[in-house]
């Protein structure tokens, strides 16, 4: 889930030619690392898949100096992304300044990348606040829009629709839902769009309530044409399902 090998390794070049003057994400080329020693995972040093990782902040090094740090959680600039199908891998980690950092495995061809440790934590890895449910009757759904206008899809019997469960434990007067459903065609039907499940609406509670119903925990919330899937089993351990095998989904 990450942007391509060559961006990737064109992209740390460029850091390195560049100099890194950006203001707040970069430090000076002359800061070296102080880091602890490096402790394998492994006793046969083979890498270890972490698994997924959406949006977690970048620590670059070359030739020993950071080149590049990015912790803004508002940055879109160098974070790992979805736009991949890769997973986070690594041999072991060493502590830099103070705070724990796994190396990432084969990220850079030319320079070596940190991710903080703590993001791997359950406090950072908690993706109970989704929850998969099944439509019994059909209902419309009101358009995400923060007016909740009525020009929203209509949500079919039968379909698996993935809910915000803050909007549940709030007691809000809207439920946040999202469905991969467009033009007639229903995640149950096994039917998809490039943009994957992020067509949303949102359903009045009273109704939720009325015509909803928590799916059973191997019931599939698909995406990327069902190559990958949530269930309530997945959400709950805080992953996904990729071509039948589960992965961890790490994000900030």
């Amino acid at each position: 889930m990450f942007k391509n090998k060559l961006v990737k390794t064109l992209a740390a070049a460029t850091f390195a030619v560049i100099g890194m003057g950006v203001t707040g994400t970069v430090n000076s080329s002359n800061t070296t690392v102080q880091a602890s020693t490096f402790h394998y995972l492994r006793r046969d040093h083979k890498p270890v898949t972490l698994g997924y990782g959406e949006k977690l902040p970048l620590l670059i090094y070359k030739n020993g100096k950071r080149i590049y740090a990015n912790d803004d959680p508002k940055s879109t600039a160098n974070y790992t992304d979805e736009n991949d199908i890769d997973t986070l891998k690594t041999r072991g980690w060493k502590y830099i300044n103070g705070t724990k950092y796994y190396k990432i495995y084969k990220y850079f061809n030319d320079a070596n990348v940190y991710i903080a440790a703590k993001y791997f934590t359950k406090k950072y890895n908690n993706m109970s606040y989704f929850t998969v449910y099944r439509v019994n009757h059909k209902i419309k759904a009101l358009a995400d829009d923060m007016q909740n206008t009525d020009d929203g899809a209509w949500y079919g019997k039968g379909d698996i629709i993935l809910v915000n469960n803050f909007s549940l434990w709030n007691h809000n007067k809207y439920v946040d839902t999202i469905t991969p459903m467009q033009d007639g065609k229903h995640n149950k039907d096994g039917w998809f769009t490039p943009q994957e499940a992020n067509f949303g609406g949102e359903l009045k509670l009273s109704d939720f309530k009325k015509y909803c119903s928590k799916a059973g925990k191997n019931v599939r919330f698909l995406i990327d044409h069902g190559d990958e899937w949530y269930t309530n089993s997945s959400l709950a351990r805080g992953g996904m399902y990729h071509k039948g095998h589960f992965y961890k989904v790490y994000s900030r």
